[in-house]
């Protein structure tokens, strides 16, 4: 059976995955001459389709490729892309050329090829194209936006296309399932902060780094309600010396994965715990 890796038409100049068949989201924006993707999916294979078919759908080339941050399931399909401008905030660069991250990566990517033909063919590509704050990428009277945030991890961006109010956000939207949040560079404070800028921007759609499509900036409520939820009770859980097994989590997103929340929990009472 062929691989499939259909992109949903989100509006007549975007398109997404969000079914996890390359196991993050990804996406695209189409302006007047080129086409602009939105992270590689974990997987080569699923890369060379997406490519493939945003350029097909829309008859433009695909000439940049945004990275919203560092993590596997949203670089490691980057290969199909290595001939045109791979871009990404400069701390995400600078997380993915630390020695410390690459040594880890190698033995992830080991794995991969591991488990069989879907893992195969990958090559760790950092991107070329890097930026500060916001960089603003211009094609005759259309534009996309690109927020550099941290949060989810330090080198965490967002992308904004105005023509049609719509929200790439990478991983700093988990939706209908519970975040992680446990990375060792991930912020809280700026996590929350790049929740409520993405508020003010008021899109009509927001695609999140995981789960199905949200409709509006009200369907934020609920993530930034969930975070200062969870920072509460952190902070309580410090105060009152609760021991990490004993604390309890808000049930928005419902039952979290195990492994998931502890890292989440404990990554949030270190970080609290020395403000």
């Amino acid at each position: 059976m062929s691989l499939k890796y259909d992109l949903e038409s989100i509006t007549s100049h975007t398109v997404a995955n969000t079914t996890g068949e390359g196991r993050g989201n990804a996406g695209g924006i189409a302006l007047r001459n080129f086409c602009i993707a939105i992270d590689s999916t974990m997987y080569v294979k699923t890369g060379v389709i997406m490519r493939q078919n945003l350029e097909e759908k829309f008859d433009i080339p695909v000439k940049f490729l945004v990275i919203t941050h560092y993590h596997g399931d949203h670089i490691f399909g980057i290969k199909p892309f290595k001939d045109i401008c791979v871009l990404s905030s400069d701390l995400t660069s600078k997380i993915m050329t630390n020695g410390e991250t690459r040594s880890r990566y190698a033995d992830f990517i080991k794995g991969l090829e591991d488990e069989g033909p879907m893992g195969e063919g990958i090559e760790y590509i950092v991107p070329t194209l890097l930026f500060k704050d916001k960089l603003t990428i211009q094609d005759e009277d259309l534009h996309i936006e690109i927020y550099h945030t941290g949060g989810h991890t330090a080198g965490s961006s967002f992308i904004f296309f105005p023509h049609e109010k719509v929200v790439f956000a990478g991983d700093l939207i988990f939706e209908n399932t519970f975040p992680y949040a446990g990375d060792p560079t991930c912020d809280p404070e700026l996590l929350i902060d790049a929740l409520k800028q993405m508020q003010v921007i008021n899109a009509d759609i927001y695609i999140p780094g995981h789960g199905p499509i949200m409709k509006g900036a009200g369907s934020l409520d609920r993530h930034v309600k969930f975070y200062n939820e969870f920072k509460t009770i952190i902070k309580d859980a410090i105060r009152d010396k609760t021991a990490t097994e004993k604390i309890s989590i808000p049930d928005t997103f419902g039952e979290p994965d195990e492994g998931r929340k502890n890292m989440t929990v404990n990554h949030w009472l270190n970080f609290y715990k020395k403000k």
